[in-house]
């Protein structure tokens, strides 16, 4: 039986996120939300909006950093410098990169906790 949520984003029906749609739901995915980012400011804005958003817990502090120092690394400050649409077209597909990870790290916590749901379910029903 699934167990109400009060999670803000889509659910699989094992009552875990769907990543896959929070991230490359092309109507308003995070992914899409990149793509259609067309300065290396707005990507990192972007960007950095969704790693709050995903790690908005109390002790989720470090790993924002960590996360804003990687895209620090991904996207050079402007200082005024323009860019081509090339380049720009690069770093938008390295900025979806570094949110697909996070996304294949997330699909990885939602299953590892859904085994262990399952097997203490079992444990619980012997």
């Amino acid at each position: 039986m699934n167990e109400p949520t009060t999670s803000p984003w889509p659910q699989t029906p094992d009552g875990v996120t769907d990543w896959d749609r929070v991230f490359e739901d092309p109507h308003g995915g995070f992914i899409a939300l990149i793509v259609s980012a067309h300065s290396p400011e707005t990507l990192k804005d972007c960007a950095t909006v969704i790693v709050q958003q995903l790690f908005s817990r109390d002790n989720d502090s470090m790993t924002i950093m960590k996360f804003i120092i990687d895209l620090d690394r991904i996207l050079p400050e402007s200082d005024g410098q323009s860019f081509t649409p090339e380049e720009v077209s690069d770093m938008r597909d390295a900025v979806a990169d570094f949110l697909r990870r996070i996304k294949d790290d997330r699909i990885h916590m939602a299953q590892k906790y859904l085994r262990k749901k399952n097997k203490d379910a079992e444990r619980r029903s012997t």
